[in-house]
């Protein structure tokens, strides 16, 4: 029984450390998407927490249904591009010059973004196959990342929130976390439990 259940648990890190990297989005793969989020939540311990956040967030009223794609739209995949670029842009504002490169994953369609810090600002690019090597990695939801880009909502919220989780070296999530409540102060519902930890956890 032991064994067994050992080599299970052998069987599924190794399930779970290959594919990070090559993992369709739900947009290509609908019927895949459960299982990716069941590899991702292995990889990055808790990060399926943030579906519940988000669920939370929104009964609350921290987020909204405009937050969220309608079933049926064509132009889903587009939009959320289109947000996450908003999103580095927005951020490079507020980056600082050592501001470390990182990767997002958005748990709902499970899409991969990197992005990049240079010269000329913080480059997004959406839709990629999986994490930059050796970098942190942050979990959020395509709803979070609408409403931060639209001013409905403070990074300091989102991450008192749990909407977003933190992986990898410490140092480097302090700045991105930084600059994140930086560049994005809201305008909307602010939580009231101001104070609480940031989500974060190391690989």
């Amino acid at each position: 029984m032991l064994r067994r259940s050992l080599v299970t648990s052998l069987a599924l890190l190794a399930m779970a450390a290959a594919p990070v990297r090559s993992l369709a989005c739900s947009f290509e793969d609908p019927n895949g998407a459960a299982a990716q989020r069941v590899i991702l939540s292995v990889v990055y311990p808790n990060a399926l927490y943030v579906e519940g956040a988000v669920y939370t967030a929104l009964t609350e009223g921290i987020l909204r249904p405009a937050h969220f794609a309608q079933p049926g739209d064509f132009f889903a995949l587009d939009r959320i591009a289109r947000n996450l670029r908003r999103f580095a842009g927005l951020l490079g504002s507020e980056a600082p010059p050592d501001m470390p490169e990182f990767s997002m994953v958005l748990m709902g369609p499970v899409l991969w973004t990197r992005f990049s810090p240079g010269a000329d600002g913080i480059a997004a690019e959406p839709h990629v196959a999986g994490p930059l090597s050796g970098k942190v990695v942050v979990v959020s939801d395509a709803p979070v990342v609408a409403a931060l880009v639209k001013g409905d909502l403070s990074g300091r919220s989102a991450n008192e929130a749990g909407l977003l989780r933190y992986y990898g070296d410490a140092a480097e999530i302090e700045k991105i976390s930084a600059a994140l409540v930086a560049a994005f102060p809201g305008g909307g519902y602010e939580l009231g439990s101001a104070g609480q930890d940031v989500p974060v956890a190391s690989q």
